[in-house]
C-alpha cells in the first residue's frame, strides 16, 4: 500500500519480482503493480532472480529475521520495515550477519526522512532552543488507516467480533498474565507502535541511558534519560475509543526556546507535519517544503544502492531501538527478566 507505490514513483527502479508466503494474495498484488515474476519463500525469490540489487521486507515483525537472513547472507542490501526484529536475539543474528557479510541493513523510520522533523533537528543542533532540558513524546494514535491505499478489501486491522447471540453463553474472563506474559506483551506493543518514538528521541537526542520511571499499563508513562543529557517523558498508548482522531506529538523545551511538531496519521498523504518554534521574541510556524516520508526513505535506500553509500538508519541503531524498549519495558515489569 506504500512501499509499492514509492518504489514505482522512482526514476531507474524496477520492482522485478515478489515473494509472498500467501500465493494467492502476492498474485493480485503483482497484477495490480505490474510486477512479472511471484514467489513463495525468500530463498525461492533469491534463487530465481541472481541479479537483484536489494530485497525490501514489508512482512510482519514475526519474519523480519526469516525474511531478511537469507539476503544478508549472501550479501544482498536489505531494506525491512520497522522494528527490526520480533526479539533481541533475532535483532542481533541480523545485524552481525550483516557485518559479517557486508551488506547495507536498513531499517523504515520515515520520520526521520519528514522535511518537519529535518527542520527541527537543525533548530536545535543549531542552539537555537539553547540546552535542551525536556521533551515529550505523546502519541495517543488513532484512526491510523486513514488514507489508506490497497489492491483489494483486505482490512488493515481485525474487525470487531461478531455480536452474541441472544441467549448465548458468554465467554468466561481469561486470569490475568503473569508477570512475564504481561511484559512479553508489553515489548510487543512498543516495538510494533512506538518504537517509532524511541527511534526519533534516540536520533534528536542521542541514545536512551537511565530509564527513571516506567508504568505498567495505560497510559504507559516513561522517563528517561538521553545521552544530550535531555529527559525525555514518553506519554504513549492512552485509551481512548476507535476511530478517534490521530494524536501525536512532540514537544522540545530548551533554555533559549522551545518547539513542537504535530504528526498527521501515517499514511495520509499530502498531510505536512506542523513544525512550531516559540521564543521570547516570537512564534515561527516554518514553511518546511513537501515530501512523503515514506516516498523518501525508499528514495535514499535506492540511492545507495547506486552509489555504494551506508544507508541510515541502519541496522545497528534499529537494534538500539529493540534495546531501548527493552530496558523500558524490564523497568515496568521486572518479572520478564531475558523473556525479550
Amino acid at each position: 500500500m506504500v512501499h509499492l507505490p514509492s518504489l514505482r514513483a522512482l526514476e531507474g527502479v524496477e520492482v522485478v519480482a515478489l515473494a509472498d508466503l500467501d500465493r494467492g494474495l502476492g498474485e493480485r498484488v503483482a497484477r495490480a503493480f505490474g510486477i512479472p515474476r511471484v514467489y513463495g519463500e525468500v530463498s525461492e525469490l533469491l534463487a530465481g532472480e541472481p541479479s537483484l540489487d536489494g530485497l525490501v521486507v514489508v512482512c510482519g515483525k514475526q519474519w523480519h529475521a526469516s525474511a531478511c537472513l537469507p539476503a544478508l547472507r549472501a550479501g544482498l542490501p536489505v531494506f525491512t520495515e520497522k522494528p527490526l526484529a520480533a526479539t533481541l536475539a533475532e535483532g542481533r543474528e541480523m545485524v552481525e550477519t550483516a557485518a559479517r557479510s557486508g551488506a547495507r541493513l536498513m531499517v523504515g523510520y520515515m520520520k526521520r526522512f519528514d522535511p518537519a522533523v529535518l527542520a527541527a533537528q537543525r533548530c536545535i543542533a543549531e542552539g537555537r532552543l539553547g540546552t535542551v532540558r525536556f521533551v515529550r513524546a505523546h502519541d495517543w494514535g488513532g484512526q491510523f488507516v486513514a488514507g489508506r491505499q490497497g489492491v483489494s478489501t483486505r482490512p488493515l486491522a481485525d474487525p470487531p467480533p461478531p455480536a452474541p447471540r441472544s441467549g448465548a453463553a458468554q465467554p468466561s474472563t481469561p486470569p490475568p498474565p503473569s508477570p512475564e506474559e504481561a511484559g512479553r506483551r508489553a515489548f510487543a506493543e512498543w516495538i510494533e507502535v512506538w518504537i517509532h518514538d524511541v527511534n526519533l528521541v534516540q536520533g534528536l537526542f542521542g541514545a536512551i541511558g537511565d530509564v527513571l520511571w516506567s508504568s505498567p499499563g495505560s497510559p504507559r508513562l516513561v522517563q528517561v534519560r538521553c545521552a544530550s543529557g535531555a529527559e525525555v517523558l514518553f506519554d504513549v498508548g492512552g485509551p481512548q475509543p476507535g476511530g478517534m482522531p490521530w494524536d501525536e506529538t512532540l514537544e522540545v523545551f530548551g533554555t533559549a526556546g522551545r518547539l513542537s511538531l504535530s504528526f498527521a496519521p501515517p499514511f495520509l498523504l499530502h498531510a505536512p507535519t506542523a513544525l512550531r518554534i516559540e521564543a521570547p521574541t516570537g512564534v515561527e510556524t516554518p514553511r518546511c517544503g513537501y515530501a512523503e516520508g515514506f516516498l523518501e526513505e525508499m528514495r535514499h535506500f535506492c540511492r545507495a544502492l547506486q552509489t555504494g553509500e551506508v544507508p541510515h538508519p541502519d541496522g545497528a541503531e534499529a537494534l538500539g531501538d529493540l534495546e531501548a524498549c527493552a530496558r523500558i519495558v524490564r523497568a515496568a515489569y521486572p518479572g520478564v527478566g531475558a523473556a525479550l
